[in-house]
């Protein structure tokens, strides 16, 4: 019998003289969107952490429990943010990081909230040193009773009990994931923006590190072995490798797009959550995927919708066709369908956003591999920092990402109606396009008029343009919008 509870419905409400808008899931729970956290239990099933929506829209997270077959058994949906891990504990219930929510909690197998950080702190949800969670992306139940947390915007790792009395603490990383505690009880750590993975002992000495240079890019999970060695999740390097002791890597495999968590099972396959590709691998070790799960489906159009912003259909106070993408948004985020600063027509499609993180309005459109394309669009921008721009960015048939996003029309500053535009090639890989107005910025933006259309021949290929897009932004400005991306 599968489980379902109460969806997850956002209403989102802009400034007065802006229309209202309200949200529902744009994809049934049940659909694996976004892949995060992953365990085999032990009756042979594989329990997910399916954080959100696939055009990254704070909707449809799930917790999803799933059969060697395929087959859906056990769902949790709940009002859940943007959650990061799942452990199924002895006792049957579920434990979750609810991420956005600034949460850990547990359920029962009937989806009844058995506890919550919330509760901590007389109802304060504070831990006994008076701080209150940022960002938990995972927790797990250790020996004793404690909870092990992995706070990542406090860049700590925390030890608590029950109550939320903090029992230990190392607070040296930068905006680290998915800490374990190993057999020897030290604690190895995915010190992800610092591109490092390390284990520390209870003192809080690394005792054991890996990562420099560029061997690393943002690690997000890491896993000591049974043999010695370390299994490591290296999401933007797209791969999973094991080391050993002296650093030297002794088996990846790379066919992925942004993995989030790795374990090694029993029988000593590797299972991946394949995050941007929409699936649960389990790999062999000679790199055959033996298992997989990806029940994503979606109709993509041939040409860019409601390219003016003009349309609302459906009346629910957003422009048809584009995804209010905010699972990424660490702030206060409001989409604004706009009838009062338009560039032409009556609307544009705005946002008013302040925080961490970014918000976007995002379209994607299925695209011809090799074929030339031209795209251009408007954007105004009143902001105190940060950065607004159109981001194109092509993908496989999977969904990964193929090479690094073009940057068009970057505003750093606050300016009036700006046009951007360029000419690309899609890569001989591309399915589709996704067709990006970020607002990585505290402040309002608005986009308008934009379009996409195939070009004749001639157009600059994909490698150079790659090329050129950074001269299209100021240093800094890159560097800003670059680092705050780098969210999840």
């Amino acid at each position: 019998m599968i489980l379902i509870l109460a969806g997850l419905a956002a209403i989102l409400v802009g400034p007065g003289g802006l229309a209202q808008n309200q949200r529902e899931d744009y994809f049934p729970p049940e659909m694996l969107d976004k892949p995060l956290g992953t365990e085999r239990l032990p009756n042979g099933n594989t329990l997910v952490t399916d954080a959100g929506g696939t055009y990254y829209t704070a909707t449809d997270a799930a917790i999803m429990e799933i059969s060697p077959v395929g087959e859906l058994v056990w769902l949790y949906v709940g009002q859940l943010a943007f959650p990061h891990s799942a452990e199924r504990l002895p006792d049957g219930s579920t434990l979750i990081s609810d991420t956005s929510h600034d949460r850990v909690l547990a359920v029962d197998s009937s989806g009844e909230i058995l506890w919550t950080s919330d509760d901590w702190g007389a109802g304060s949800g504070s831990l006994s040193d008076g701080s209150h969670l940022h960002y938990p992306n995972d927790v797990e139940l250790l020996e004793g009773g404690n909870l092990l947390i992995t706070d990542r915007n406090n860049d700590r790792v925390i030890e608590v009990d029950p109550a939320g009395q903090v029992m230990w603490s190392y607070e040296q990383l930068t905006r680290p994931h998915n800490a374990d505690r190993i057999t020897n009880g030290n604690t190895m750590i995915a010190n992800s923006e610092e591109n490092q993975v390390i284990e520390v002992n209870a003192s809080g000495e690394i005792v054991w590190s890996f990562g420099a240079g560029d061997a690393l890019d943002w690690p997000r999970d890491a896993d000591r072995l049974q043999n010695g060695n370390t299994l490591i999740t290296d999401s933007r390097g797209n791969r999973v490798l094991e080391v050993d002791p002296g650093g030297q890597v002794v088996w990846s495999f790379t066919d992925l797009a942004l993995p989030y968590e790795a374990d090694r099972l029993p029988n000593g396959n590797t299972l991946i959550a394949d995050n941007n590709h929409q699936r649960v691998i389990e790999v062999d070790p000679s790199g055959q995927i033996v298992w997989s799960y990806r029940n994503f489906e979606d109709n993509l159009s041939d040409t860019l919708q409601n390219p003016g912003f003009e349309e609302d259909a459906d009346g629910d106070g957003l422009p048809d066709g584009w995804y209010p993408a905010d699972l990424n948004a660490e702030g206060d985020a409001q989409f604004l369908w706009d009838g009062t600063v338009v560039k032409e027509g009556k609307h544009s499609a705005g946002g008013q956003y302040q925080g961490e993180g970014r918000m976007s309005w995002l379209q994607v459109v299925r695209v011809e591999p090799g074929a030339d394309y031209r795209f251009s669009g408007w954007l105004k921008a009143q902001i105190l920092e940060g950065v607004v721009a159109y981001q194109i960015s092509f993908v496989d048939e999977l969904g990964g990402p193929l090479g690094e996003p073009v940057t068009v029309a970057a505003q750093q500053g606050s300016s009036d109606w700006v046009e951007g535009e360029i000419e690309v090639q899609a890569p001989p890989d591309a399915a589709a396009v996704q067709i990006w107005g970020q607002i990585i910025a505290d402040g309002r933006a608005w986009f308008d008029d934009v379009s996409w259309k195939e070009a004749g021949s001639g157009s600059i290929p994909w490698a150079l343009v790659i090329g050129a897009a950074v001269l299209l932004v100021a240093g800094v400005a890159v560097a800003v919008f670059l680092a705050r991306r780098k969210s999840g």
